[in-house]
């Protein structure tokens, strides 16, 4: 990774302070400190700090009985084990566990967590820090990594979307939701199949005749479902038939003020 100039860092700095200045007030700190997401991770790093997790021997991943002991003390616990009829299906997985397992995608990759195969996992001098931030920064910085260390594919991983997005589909994604007027409803797949136009996304797999809806799919997952989870848009389903029942799909969204505030330190720490 090539290194910055430090008039570059001491700019990015600088905008970033303006940012929070901006953006500072106690509406978003208090929209920040209560985020599930922001919470749950306070919650994933204290718990490695006073625990000892030990990596799965394949992965690296939380064993079994971490993941039910530290999802329990989530904002609202996932549901591990799945009943279908007289069975139950036990969880198998930390991967299984989305919420938890995006949590971990981030720490990793930031930094914030050491994660190897059969070693303990250990909360980084990077973890320490970002406890000790204000909520506000702390849930930008999470959004960020996000949005700029991240192979998003992780949120859908189909064998159809190939093993990258293209290389600009994460700038060119942000610049259409910053021109979203805020507070204001969008409809979804219009919104998307002008995202997949733009950023020439494509469908790998051959003979596909639902690709559309596929691509469509995967901006749901990738993109609007993220923003949700951090408080950045507010979503609207419709019920649409499948098999015997219905099924919700996402209908329109919008960006909220909090959601702009976010996407505009997106587009400052790049």
């Amino acid at each position: 990774m090539q290194r910055r100039a430090s008039g570059e860092v001491e700019s990015g700095r600088r905008r970033l302070r303006a940012w929070l200045e901006q953006y500072h007030n106690a509406v978003m700190i208090h929209q920040a400190e209560a985020l599930p997401l922001r919470r749950d991770m306070v919650t994933l790093l204290s718990f490695v700090r006073d625990n000892k997790v030990v990596g799965t021997q394949s992965t690296g991943n939380m064993p079994l009985k971490a993941v039910r002991e530290v999802t329990a003390r989530f904002v609202k616990p996932p549901e591990l084990d799945t009943t279908i009829g007289d069975r139950v299906y036990r969880l198998r997985s930390e991967a299984d566990v989305w919420p938890l397992y995006f949590l971990h995608i981030l720490a990793e990759v930031s930094g914030l967590l050491a994660i190897a195969p059969a070693r303990r996992w250990r909360l980084a001098s990077e973890g320490e820090k970002l406890l000790g931030m204000d909520s506000l920064l702390q849930v930008s910085f999470l959004l960020t990594v996000w949005w700029h260390q991240v192979n998003w594919l992780v949120a859908y991983p189909v064998a159809g979307m190939g093993d990258a997005l293209p290389s600009s589909f994460e700038r060119i994604t942000l610049a259409h939701l910053r021109s979203n007027p805020v507070g204001t409803y969008v409809p979804f797949e219009a919104f998307a199949d002008g995202l997949i136009e733009s950023t020439e996304l494509t469908w790998t797999a051959q003979d596909c005749s639902s690709d559309t809806m596929l691509l469509r799919g995967s901006i749901a997952r990738m993109v609007i479902h993220v923003l949700a989870a951090f408080g950045a848009a507010e979503c609207e389903y419709r019920e649409e038939p499948l098999g015997k029942g219905t099924t919700p799909v996402l209908d329109t969204f919008e960006i909220t003020p909090f959601g702009k505030a976010l996407l505009d330190a997106v587009a400052i720490v790049t």
